[in-house]
């Protein structure tokens, strides 16, 4: 396989979370996919975004949370709310080796990661109030989407960009999916799935698919987390047919 020498890679455990084990490379021979189980998890490697839209300096990515009720027909629902979460410390293009993200510094620059950022002290802000949405170091998509407006950017393009890659990213696994339904559901219409995108904008506004969440975290952080999130549930209850008779 032919490698771009200038290419960057961000590389991080399958299945891992947390920020916990990513590095950042240029050199493609530093990643083994093959590592032994009873030592390192296998790697999972893509290309590192290094040119990322910023706000106030800061690097972010978006949740965005898609239910899937079906997939035989595909059946896709996007919630217009979700959250924008924040690195911690000014945004630097990567060196190119490991070095950048072996310090907390690092990692506070490159990864946006809530669950990592809230223990840096010196740049994370805590969101105190739910009214409070274009404050601290998490905000909903709204804000966002307010923001762009602010500054002449058409948000419907980039979430429509957004959605087009969630649609393509869901039918890409609709084959096997489908054949798996056929074999182990033998009611389809009892079952669906809450799924965590996680999307990074770069500078030039194109959307990029960082990973999937099956079952994203549901927990609150925040006043801001218990607004969006709890509006998800309750939507996602009724979307399904789970509903209060009394």
């Amino acid at each position: 396989m032919r490698v771009n020498p200038n290419q960057y890679w961000i590389v991080k455990p399958i299945s891992g979370s947390q920020g916990k084990g990513i590095f950042i490379t240029k050199n493609f021979q530093e990643i083994n996919f093959n590592r032994d189980f009873g030592s390192m998890p296998p790697m999972i490697a893509s290309h590192y975004i290094d040119n990322p839209l910023l706000i106030n300096g800061l690097k972010f990515d978006l949740r965005i949370y898609v239910a899937v009720t079906s997939f035989y027909p595909l059946r896709i629902y996007v919630y217009e709310e979700g959250l924008t979460r924040f690195a911690t410390t000014k945004y630097e293009r990567a060196a190119g080796t490991s070095a950048d993200l072996n310090n907390k510094e690092g990692k506070y620059t490159h990864l946006t990661n809530y669950s990592l950022n809230k223990f840096n002290k010196k740049g994370f802000v805590q969101n105190t109030s739910a009214d409070q949405d274009k404050q601290g170091s998490k905000w909903s998509l709204s804000a966002l989407r307010e923001l762009l407006r602010e500054n002449g950017i058409d948000d419907k393009a980039v979430f429509a960009k957004i959605n087009d890659v969630i649609i393509k990213t869901l039918i890409s696994v609709e084959p096997i999916m489908t054949q798996a339904h056929s074999q182990y559901v033998p009611h389809r219409t009892n079952c669906f799935q809450l799924f965590g995108f996680d999307v990074l904008i770069d500078e030039r506004l194109n959307p990029w698919l960082l990973e999937i969440n099956l079952s994203p975290s549901l927990a609150c952080d925040s006043p801001l987390d218990q607004k969006i999130k709890g509006s998800l549930v309750t939507d996602l209850l009724n979307l399904v047919g789970v509903v209060n008779k009394q």
